[in-house]
């Protein structure tokens, strides 16, 4: 069976290690970080394509929107943080653009929490059919 690609993009250097830690104790996810906009825009460019995104819930709007315009609709999207009090939710921003949120998770992070959120998660051969799916109506 094939691992989920979990690809985390947070500003924290400190989230991002927790972050990764706690996927990694999970023991079924291949996690890959994104320092920046130009390592996150050249995976999701690459042939690497995530099953999951997680975001920090409180970068700058105008990343966050830039970023969020740039993912293909069928990669859930996890975020984690609280958003700023003079940022826009980017979690309702994402919706919006017809992304599929699975959760928002506060920080500091909880465990079960995360688990929960990540037990949503389709498999990796159910989205590939999903995709599949959605090139052959879209034709």
């Amino acid at each position: 069976m094939q691992q989920p690609h979990v690809l985390i993009h947070h500003v924290r250097p400190s989230h991002q290690i927790l972050l990764h830690q706690a996927l990694n104790a999970q023991g079924v996810f291949q996690v890959r970080i994104c320092q920046d906009k130009a390592e996150l825009d050249a995976c999701l460019s690459s042939a690497f394509s995530p099953d999951l995104l997680i975001f920090d819930h409180a970068m700058p709007t105008r990343t966050g929107t830039a970023m969020l315009k740039r993912l293909p609709p069928t990669c859930p999207v996890l975020f984690v943080g609280q958003a700023g009090a003079r940022r826009r939710n980017l979690a309702e921003q994402a919706r919006s653009f017809g992304l599929h949120v699975i959760a928002e998770l506060p920080w500091p992070l909880s465990s079960p929490a995360l688990q929960r959120a990540l037990q949503i998660l389709p498999s990796p051969s159910e989205r590939e059919r999903s995709q599949l799916m959605e090139a052959l109506t879209a034709h």
